[in-house]
Formats: structure tokens, sequence, C-alpha cells
């Protein structure tokens, strides 16, 4: 197991963004940092376990393969709301083997940073009397964020000793040993096609239909060291997403859809067998109109969402690399199943994908 960094604080107060620069910094500090935003192991539905129950499995599930990769350091962001939650999420790890730091902001900030992520804003007053309530005389460390940019927040932390005792080793199997994963359908795509939006919003027909399902991003179960795509990251998002599935069906998820880029794609399919993929296609025109639109923030916030922000020439090179993978024969997996997304809307894609999987 791997030493661990929690941070917490209230909805909306950067955690997953302070969190994922915060590898950054430390890996030029000599520190292999692999981060995980715990939100993005709990999307599970139709059985009888807790957010908490996904997220410690979860936990349990990707540490090894981050381990494995080099990492030296394990780095969540997400709710903890006390002592016992925590026990909750890390069972088994005793409390000197984690260091909790607590992020908080003034109200007025809480509120506008909910506002200018565009998700969930409605949340905005219930993130900010959480903070409130909040306790911090549990956690190991407090740090004020008002006003101050992620990044100097992820610097103050980098230079603040933070490192745990660390764990005993545990668990080094391979994914196939961790277990048998259920049925996937592996969505996968040119960069920018909307695989992310498309694949969640089709989790979430499925859950509200009552189905025993699961949604996995791969792209965000590949963070370690400095950069956002490792040169071996295409097989560790592989590694934890096939493990993470595995650890669902442990309890008693059915089937998963996932989202991972071409290579992945095939690091999944040589991990496991029976993977359904689908591939989602779209125009020139579509691909540039969709990049464009995420550089402007639309669609669901995402950790390490490097089309965010881009300028002209920027978003130019990423239309023209989705372009030339999209007409690219090897990307596509033997067999994909291709939905053109040319002319539909991110719902309608989820439709059409939730119904391939009825089937």
């Amino acid at each position: 197991m791997l030493p661990l960094l929690w941070l917490c604080g209230t909805s909306g107060v950067g955690k997953s963004t302070v969190g994922w620069l915060l590898q950054r910094a430390l890996r030029q500090r000599g520190i292999d940092a692999a981060f995980i935003d715990a939100d993005q192991l709990r999307n599970a539905s139709g059985v009888d376990a807790t957010e908490d129950d996904f997220i410690a499995d979860g936990l349990r599930s990707v540490e090894p393969g981050f381990r494995a990769a080099g990492a030296s350091l394990l780095i969540v962001a997400g709710i903890v709301d006390d002592p016992e939650h925590l026990e909750r999420l890390l069972p088994g790890r005793e409390r000197r083997q984690a260091r909790v730091v607590y992020l908080r902001a003034s109200d007025g900030e809480v509120l506008s940073r909910v506002e200018r992520r565009g998700w969930n804003v409605e949340l905005g007053p219930e993130s900010v009397a959480y903070a409130r309530r909040f306790d911090t005389r549990w956690v190991d460390a407090v740090v004020d964020t008002t006003s101050r940019d992620a990044a100097d927040v992820a610097e103050e932390l980098a230079g603040m000793d933070l490192i745990a005792a660390p764990p005993p080793e545990t668990d080094g199997r391979s994914p196939r040993e961790a277990g048998e994963p259920p049925r996937m359908t592996v969505l996968t795509g040119p960069g920018g096609v909307g695989l992310s939006t498309s694949g969640f919003l089709a989790y979430l027909r499925l859950a509200w239909a009552g189905a025993a399902v699961g949604y996995i991003d791969s792209h965000q179960l590949g963070f370690l060291g400095e950069s956002a795509h490792p040169p071996a990251g295409s097989a560790l998002r592989a590694t934890n997403a096939v493990r993470l599935a595995s650890s669902m069906a442990r309890r008693g998820v059915r089937h998963v859809v996932m989202t991972a880029d071409p290579r992945t794609v095939h690091e999944v399919a040589a991990l496991t067998s029976g993977v359904r993929v689908v591939w989602l296609d779209a125009s020139d025109r579509a691909l540039a109109s969709r990049h464009h639109a995420r550089a402007r923030g639309e669609g669901p916030p995402l950790v390490g969402d490097h089309r965010r922000g881009l300028g002209a020439a920027a978003i130019r090179d990423g239309v023209e690399r989705a372009i030339r993978e999209s007409r690219d024969p090897s990307a596509r997996q033997t067999g994909a199943e291709v939905i053109d997304t040319t002319d539909l809307r991110a719902e309608e894609v989820a439709d059409w994908i939730a119904d391939l999987i009825r089937t």
C-alpha cells in the first residue's frame, strides 16, 4: 500500500483541481505521486452497497496499479466528514498511515467557484452550510484557499511535510487475479468526440431504469506524476479500469459502461474478454465544433481536461489530431460498433448506447 494524502473540504472548494496540480508540483520535488478523485470511484447503481463502499473498494483496486507504475504517494480528493467516515473509506488502514488536509474558503468564494464550475450550481448554498458545520480539529492541516490560485495552494502543500507512514505491502495481484469483471461496453473514438459526456449520460439512463450498472472514465484513473499522459499511461489506465470494474462486480454490478481512448481500449481488451467496443464517430466539422465548446468550458467539469481554456492555435492542433485519429483504421478495435454522432446531441447518443446495452 502507498502512503496516502486526502484532500477534503466542501463541494466546489477546489479539492480535485488542487490535488491534480499537487501531483505535478511534487514531481518537481522528485516525488512521483498518483492522484484520484474519489467521485470517480462511486459511479454505480442498482445494488445493495453505498457510495462509501464503492470508494473504499475502488481505492484498494487502483492502488496496486499506481504503485507498480512507480508512485510513492497516493493523493485522494473527496468528501470526508469526520474520523469515523475516514475509517469507513480506508478500512484496515491505521490513521497514522494517512494525512488529511482540509481546504477551506469564504462563503462568497465557495459560491463563486460553484457557479464558475457550471455544474450542480443549485447546490452552492448546501456547500456553504457544509463548510460552516465542519469540525477541523481532527484533520492534520487546514489551508485557506480564499482568493488564491489553485496552483499556489498546490505549491504550498508540496512544501509541507505531509507524507504519512507507509502501510505494509499488500495485494500485488494482476487485474485478472483481482476477480472477474462484469460485462463491459467501452466507448471510444477520436479525441474530443464527447466520450465522457455521452458515456455518463448512458450510465444514468440505465441506472434510472434500475439496472445494476457502473460507469468508469478510464482517463481519470491514470494520473501519475507531472504529466496527465505518462509514457505507460494506457497500460496504467487499463489496469486500473479493469480492477475497478472487477471490484464493482463483487458488489453485484452486472454491466459497466466505460470510456477510454483508443490505445487504452486495446489494453483493456488484452486484459479481459467479452468487451463490447463502440466507436463514436463524427465529421470533421462536428469534431472542430466540440473542441471549441470544450475550450469554452462547456460540458461537465473534468479533472485534467487539457482542452478547457485552450487558445485558437492549440484548438486547431487538437482538431487536426482528432481528425487524423478518426481516419486511422488501426485506432479502431476489430469488430467495434460505430455510431455516427455528427448530428446527434449527447442525450441522443446516450439513448442509443443505453439501447445497445439492453439488447
